[in-house]
């Protein structure tokens, strides 16, 4: 795989910026530090400025995206907007909540490669909890996106909570056959719909999701025909 430049920057409710910036192995999941230009140091973002709150940002990769998040004692506490670079329509979007950052948060990302077929699904609920359900296809089948932390269903991971916002990234275009990723409930009926677009064409953003709401033996599933 090769080795490339990811680099963001994420705004905080006082004016500070973020400025970050890695060289990483496309395919990787990688943490992404402070701009050494900028910063002096390379920094996890938690370490460089606790108790400031985030409220707008964006990471930016070369060739491929698959996500991005604060990863906060384990868990997803916030989605940071991601893009290709040159496919920016969107600046740096706001968050769907303001996040005050903590010793010891990290700004994850995965760097891909243009090819990669890696499918995700960004959701943030009405309890203010997000998470990011993935899956990458390898022929024509039903493909369940999983909870990232933990690779439990959607189901599993949200039950009695409702998704009011989300969106889905994916290079797969006409091989989805599905109008996006699909939310079904015990009995297969689907109940919410989140559009996937390539990242490589334009810059994903939440669209609303109309209160999906969750209960348990749920999955979040796209079809593919190759």
């Amino acid at each position: 795989m090769a080795s490339n430049t990811v680099t963001g920057n994420l705004i905080c409710s006082d004016g500070t910026n973020i400025p970050l910036k890695l060289d990483t192995t496309e395919g990787t999941e990688t943490s992404l530090t402070t701009d050494t230009a900028y910063t002096v140091a390379a920094q996890n973002v938690g370490d460089f400025a606790p108790g400031k709150t985030i409220i707008a940002g964006l990471v930016s990769c070369d060739n491929g995206v698959g996500y991005c998040y604060v990863l906060s004692q384990g868990l997803v506490a916030c989605i940071v907007p991601w893009s290709v670079k040159g496919a920016v329509t969107n600046g740096a979007p706001r968050l769907c909540q303001p996040y005050t950052l903590k010793a010891g948060d990290i700004v994850k990302v995965m760097n891909n490669t243009a090819a990669d077929r890696e499918g995700t699904m960004a959701v943030y609920t009405a309890r203010g909890v997000s998470r990011i359900f993935h899956v990458t296809p390898t022929g024509g089948a039903t493909n369940e996106l999983v909870d990232l932390q933990t690779g439990n269903s959607i189901g599993d991971t949200l039950q009695g909570d409702s998704i009011v916002k989300w969106f889905g990234t994916s290079v797969d275009a006409a091989k989805i056959e599905t109008q996006g990723f699909f939310v079904v409930d015990a009995l297969g009926n689907v109940i919410g719909s989140c559009s996937a677009g390539s990242p490589i064409v334009q810059q994903p953003s939440f669209q609303d999701a109309y209160g999906v709401n969750i209960a348990l033996n749920y999955k979040a599933q796209y079809l593919t025909n190759a």
